[in-house]
């Protein structure tokens, strides 16, 4: 079992959590965000040692987060749909967030790419707003 002590006093508040913004591009439905996800961030801290991944739950945390934050999404999320987690994404990466909203269905759908490779993906369905 790894030792988890060294990393017993960072707290929440004392890291950044959120991934740096490098770029944003927007047409109609459909944003795209170029991230660097610094092995700073509080979501690598002991996942894992020596070797940093980036937690799914933490993707799909982002990925709600800008997408209300970027759509005015006020909907309560009603269900997770087809999540696939292809890729690890590793620390100090550049990877691009794609999210598309989809009115008609009340539908969230995302997807990390490093380069041409789909690290992960997926939909979430929230309630009429």
């Amino acid at each position: 079992m790894p030792d988890m002590t060294e990393n017993a006093d960072i707290k929440w508040s004392d890291t950044s959590h959120s991934p740096e913004i490098r770029a944003e591009r927007r047409e109609g439905d459909v944003i795209e965000f170029d991230l660097f996800v610094d092995a700073k961030l509080f979501q690598f801290q002991g996942h894992f040692p020596n070797e940093p991944v980036l937690p799914g739950v933490a993707q799909i945390d982002w990925a709600v987060r800008l997408g209300r934050e970027h759509f005015d999404l006020s909907g309560t999320i009603t269900r997770l749909g087809q999540l696939k987690f292809s890729k690890l994404i590793v620390a100090d990466s550049q990877i691009l967030l794609r999210l598309e909203w989809n009115e008609e269905k009340q539908r969230l759908l995302f997807s990390y790419k490093e380069g041409e490779e789909t690290c992960s993906s997926g939909f979430f369905e929230l309630t009429a707003q």
